[in-house]
């Protein structure tokens, strides 16, 4: 079974969408990343409907249709806000071939949520069935991390050519078809990629024995040719170089009126350099499965942002990741006879790839997503031109199929009042409190939350990158306030995603509340030789600006030594989980 983007059907109800009730669990503990707020419609039923099938061919691959609706099914909304449906997710595992639920939720999530998760069992039939399209399933994977990088190549040439405004509201309505199923193939690349890095990576750790299985967190840093960590790294190659060249540039750049004129006249080489980090990865923005968010095409503050702080701030090791991943190969490799040093050695260079493409095929699926973004900015335009709509961001309040017949000239009512009622909505539902991170249908599971009592002094996550450090907290709890981020600050959030890896490049450590091995975090992390712990519950909330932090990644502690305004630590030490 194979949809197209006509055969799909979005969701009856906008904002609180229909669910399997053999698939019942949902969670907020990773989805975060991807939608940190309340879903528009526009946002829901022209990329988010088309990913989620995308995500499920891995099933349909091995034969396995029997729960495979034409509408969200590995997602779904409530209360506004996105949910991974957390029953298919384990519900997949449990078929896929080398993969294993409890080490998927491990990897994707960085915990185990405890609760029971129900989903069917699998069955004598779908055993049969996997066994029987097993050679295809493994064929696809190899697939994904042969072609990732010619696929990344591929896509980002398409992006260079847009040209939008050359083009006719039919034929601007054609692409929207084309922009879908592109959207939905690229799901389905990026959902095989991320397989292939969780199978990899499981099966390492496998191999080696729990005994050693610590030491993979650094086998996974300095891979190269990260997609999501090369911009950092570049802005911090051309920050360094500027440096040297000129020491003067970072005040000057600071009390500029116009940082960009400012930089072109005092170092053009470290313009054009930056234009070039833009050129290449200005599909990225924060919260990039967005469409209504800014990429950094059209606002490269966070580009600047980074430059800024790294000119300021002090010269990084750029060896460390690798230093990192050498003594953990060789931590590995102790004690093992020559064929197991050979295999494992193999091993490392697949789960290598694996992260590579993990990271390519996520790439390449966000930038149609941006292509998407592009492509409604244009509609937009062009139906406040012709009187359809009062603003062009109404547009993000209609859904793909109030959209297209008004591009074609079509008489489909007023549209106005349709997106003012979606707005108020929307409002309202972002006025409403988080969600629960954890529904059972649409109901709450009552999970144990930290509460902030001046005694609870330790908080305990997943580390996933670098060694111990100390420094000052800057909480992070929308992106605005990433302005006010300064060099070799901790960066605590409740997730981050890769449009913000620029301000990575300023951090000396980052925490946050979501994630797990292979999340964003943990991968740029890695690369950049970055200390981070992930699945930090609550620490947003019990971590304030200011507070001084030890962050221990080899434990997977960050420790509050002191509170923002404090002359010395507390006395009283608490571990909580």
């Amino acid at each position: 079974m194979k949809y197209l983007p006509r055969d799909v059907v979005s969701p009856v109800d906008l904002f609180d969408s229909e669910m399997d009730p053999r698939l019942p669990a949902g969670t907020r503990v990773n989805s975060y990343e991807a939608y940190p707020e309340v879903v528009k419609p526009l946002q829901l039923t022209a990329v988010t409907v088309p990913n989620d099938h995308g995500v499920r061919r891995q099933l349909r691959d091995l034969g396995l249709t029997e729960i495979d609706p034409p509408w969200l099914l590995t997602s779904r909304t409530h209360q506004g806000r996105l949910f991974v449906n957390l029953s298919w997710v384990l519900y997949m595992a449990d078929r896929l071939p080398g993969a294993d639920a409890g080490e998927l939720e491990r990897q994707l999530f960085g915990q185990h949520i405890p609760v029971a998760i129900p989903r069917p069992a699998v069955s004598a039939g779908e055993r049969w069935l996997i066994r029987l399209n097993l050679p295809r399933f493994i064929i696809m994977l190899g697939l994904s991390m042969l072609t990732s990088k010619r696929r990344m190549e591929k896509h980002v040439a398409l992006r260079r050519a847009m040209a939008l405004d050359e083009l006719t509201n039919l034929q601007l309505d054609d692409l929207i078809e084309q922009y879908q199923y592109h959207i939905m193939d690229t799901g389905d690349w990026n959902t095989r990629g991320t397989l292939a890095g969780v199978i990899l990576i499981s099966l390492l750790g496998r191999l080696v024995g729990p005994d050693k299985a610590r030491h993979i967190i650094h086998i996974l840093g300095d891979v190269g040719e990260v997609e999501s960590a090369a911009p950092a790294l570049r802005i911090r190659e051309t920050a360094q170089a500027a440096r040297r060249r000129n020491p003067g540039l970072a005040p000057l750049l600071k009390t500029a009126k116009d940082r960009w004129e400012t930089l072109a006249e005092q170092d053009h080489q470290a313009y054009q350099a930056l234009q070039n980090v833009i050129d290449r990865y200005g599909y990225r923005s924060v919260a990039e499965f967005v469409i209504d968010a800014r990429s950094w095409q059209e606002d490269p503050t966070p580009v600047m942002d980074a430059f800024v702080g790294l000119l300021a701030g002090k010269e990084n090791d750029d060896k460390k990741a690798g230093a990192n991943q050498r003594e953990a190969r060789k931590a590995l490799l102790a004690e093992e006879s020559s064929w197991r040093r050979w295999l494992i050695n193999r091993t490392i260079d697949l789960a290598h790839l694996g992260a590579r493409t993990r990271e390519r095929t996520k790439g390449v699926l966000i930038l149609r997503v941006d292509m998407m973004r592009q492509l409604s900015r244009e509609i937009a335009r062009r139906l406040v031109a012709a009187g359809r709509l009062d603003k062009t961001d109404d547009l993000y309040y209609l859904t793909i199929d109030e959209v297209r017949p008004a591009l074609r000239g079509e008489d489909n009512g007023d549209l106005g009042p349709i997106a003012a009622v979606r707005r108020q909505e929307v409002e309202r539902l972002q006025a409403l409190p988080e969600p629960s991170e954890v529904i059972m249908g649409r109901e709450p599971v009552s999970l144990p939350r930290l509460a902030e009592d001046g005694e609870a002094l330790v908080l305990t996550g997943l580390g996933v990158s670098g060694t111990a450090v100390e420094g000052r907290a800057r909480v992070v709890k929308n992106t605005d306030a990433l302005d006010d981020f300064e060099p070799d600050e901790i960066l605590i959030a409740q997730y981050t995603d890769a449009g913000w890896t620029p301000y990575f490049t300023m951090a000396s450590a980052v925490v946050v509340e979501t994630g797990g091995l292979l999340t964003h975090t943990s991968t740029v992390a890695r690369e950049l030789g970055l200390p981070a712990v992930v699945n930090v519950r609550d620490c947003t909330s019990l971590i304030h600006t200011g507070d001084l932090l030890a962050v221990d990644p080899l434990n997977g502690e960050v420790r509050i030594l002191e509170r923002a305004g404090q002359d010395s630590p507390g006395d009283a030490v608490a571990s909580v989980q």
